[in-house]
């Protein structure tokens, strides 16, 4: 129950901040996120079995596809919309989204809704700065300013 009412409020969040004259630009963010988002799951979840899911109403792999698809990915398109111009900008504003990143997370981990088998908040952090980079690169090469 706890996915659907967060996988609710994500969208809504994001129909709300985004701008959709700007969808040329935070589409590509939204597709390259789901992608990231699913292949780590596909690796750490189901193959590693780093992390797992639990009382979900669906599947475990059907779970990680729909939040990779409507919680994850939404999430990329605010960043790259408030997507800061200059380098010291940039670095704080990549910090205080890792930490809200992983404070989602931690509302998944508290609840006992995410259990760490092998994971930890700072396998998190990681992987969120390198989510974040990895979409911010991929703005700036396919739209050069």
């Amino acid at each position: 129950m706890w996915y659907i009412i967060f996988s609710i409020f994500t969208v809504s969040i994001s129909l709300f901040l985004i701008d959709r004259k700007k969808l040329k630009v935070l589409i590509p963010a939204y597709l390259l996120s789901s992608v990231i988002g699913f292949s780590l799951d596909v690796i750490f979840d189901f193959t590693l079995k780093y992390y797992y899911y639990i009382n979900a109403p669906i599947p475990n792999g059907i779970l990680s596809f729909l939040m990779e698809t409507f919680i994850g990915p939404p999430y990329g398109m605010i960043f790259m919309q408030y997507l800061p111009k200059d380098g010291k900008s940039y670095i704080l504003y990549l910090i205080v989204w890792t930490l809200l990143l992983t404070a989602i997370e931690a509302v998944f981990h508290i609840n006992k809704l995410l259990i760490y088998n092998r994971w930890n908040y700072f396998f998190s952090v990681i992987t969120y700065i390198s989510t974040l980079l990895t979409i911010t690169a991929q703005y700036k090469y396919l739209f050069k300013e």
